[in-house]
C-alpha cells in the first residue's frame, strides 16, 4: 500500500496538468483567462492598439487592465502589465506623484500627457509563468496598489 501511495505521488510530479493548477503565463493569455474565470472574477479579453492581447477586469470593484508585453506577432508575450488609469484632468501635480513613487516600492505611478493619473505594475512571467497562489497573491498586492493610489490622489 505505501509503493502504490510512492507511487501515485511521483506520477503527480511527472504527468503534466495533474495535481497542481496551470502556471499564468504571458505567451498563453488564455491561463489569465482561466484564472479569472475560476476566481469569479468579471473579465474582458481583448487586444490593445498594436493587437497584443489585453484584459479588462473588474476585480471586486477594483477595475483595471492587463497589458501583453514582450509579444512576438501578438502572440508569445513575456510579460504583463497591471494598468489602471484616473481622468484627473491635471487635478494631480507631478510632486504628488513623485511623492508616491519615493515611497511606494511597487505601483509606478504618472502622469499621462492628457493629465491622466497612472498607476503601473510590471511582471515578468517568462517561459515558465507563475503559479496561480503566487499570481492570487499578487492580485492581491496590486488591488491594495490600486486602492492606496485612488485614496493617495484622492480619487
Amino acid at each position: 500500500m505505501k509503493f502504490l501511495s510512492l507511487l501515485t505521488a511521483a506520477a503527480l510530479f511527472v504527468l503534466p496538468g495533474l495535481g497542481h493548477a496551470e502556471n499564468i503565463l504571458a505567451k498563453d493569455a488564455t491561463t489569465l483567462a482561466r484564472f479569472f474565470e475560476t476566481e469569479g472574477v468579471e473579465f474582458e479579453v481583448t487586444t490593445d492598439d498594436v493587437g497584443d492581447p489585453k484584459l479588462k477586469v473588474d476585480y471586486y470593484g477594483n477595475d483595471f487592465s492587463i497589458y501583453f508585453y514582450g509579444c512576438e506577432n501578438n502572440k508569445n508575450c513575456d510579460a504583463i502589465q497591471f494598468f489602471s488609469g484616473y481622468q484627473t484632468d491635471g487635478g494631480v501635480r507631478v510632486v504628488k506623484i513623485n511623492e508616491w513613487n519615493t515611497e511606494n516600492r511597487f505601483g509606478r505611478a504618472y502622469i499621462s500627457d492628457e493629465g491622466a493619473a497612472r498607476v503601473e505594475l510590471d511582471v515578468y512571467l517568462g517561459d515558465t509563468g507563475m503559479n496561480p497562489d503566487d499570481f492570487a497573491e499578487l492580485l492581491g498586492y496590486w488591488s491594495r496598489i490600486v486602492q492606496e493610489f485612488e485614496e493617495f490622489i484622492n480619487w
